[in-house]
């Protein structure tokens, strides 16, 4: 199920601390991402357009699965950040960036692409991932590009599935320690281990 109205994006929590530390997203080089499709595309627009800088942030319009957690937040410091769209693409306008959700092909639609789509382009096997994307591009060199936003644009914080329950009430403290973040929402995800799912199982007669 795809969410029209948030924008979900997996982290660390080392990431998060930063992210409401300092109220703002970072774009980074996406020469790093597991795709390599996705790396190559990225780098042949990147030597087509003559840019020395292209920097990437990728979000997903797509309800928690746990595909998204096992690949993009494995482990008990994941996090995802929910968003509400409106706002934070509020936060993107004047900044030179350029944004919207990834477009998935298959092989045989790959005759009539077009150069400026490229950023924005996946194989058809990746569409469950339904993903949002930012990129900024620069013909001068630039190592990251920070986009300040409010915390009011923050709907929800969840937590890990695997993050241990005795550590959750410790890292909700802290998170809402920093500064403009006490009203932040907080919790962690009920994945792995829901008691209204199993109740469902338990009221069978």
């Amino acid at each position: 199920m795809a969410s029209l109205k948030l924008l979900h994006r997996y982290t660390d929590l080392a990431a998060l601390l930063d992210i409401l530390t300092h109220q703002r997203l970072v774009l980074l080089d996406p020469g790093h991402w597991d795709d390599k499709n996705d790396v190559y595309f990225m780098s042949i627009y990147k030597q087509k357009r003559q840019l020395n800088t292209l920097l990437a942030l990728c979000f997903t319009t797509k309800y928690e699965t746990y595909h998204h957690w096992s690949v993009f937040s494995h482990g008990s410091s994941g996090v995802c950040i929910r968003f509400h769209r409106d706002a934070l693409v509020s936060a993107f306008e004047g900044l030179g960036l350029r944004w919207g959700e990834v477009q998935y092909k298959e092989m045989r639609d790959s005759d009539a692409l077009q150069l400026e789509e490229v950023p924005f382009l996946k194989r058809y096997p990746y569409r469950d991932e339904k993903e949002f994307r930012v990129i900024f591009e620069s013909k001068t060199a630039q190592a990251v590009k920070a986009v300040p936003f409010p915390i009011s644009a923050i709907e929800r914080v969840v937590l890990s599935p695997w993050l241990p329950e005795p550590l959750v009430a410790t890292i909700k403290n802290t998170l809402k320690s920093i500064d403009g973040c006490q009203h932040l929402k907080v919790y962690r995800t009920t994945l792995l281990s829901n008691d209204n799912w199993r109740r469902k199982v338990e009221d069978l007669v």
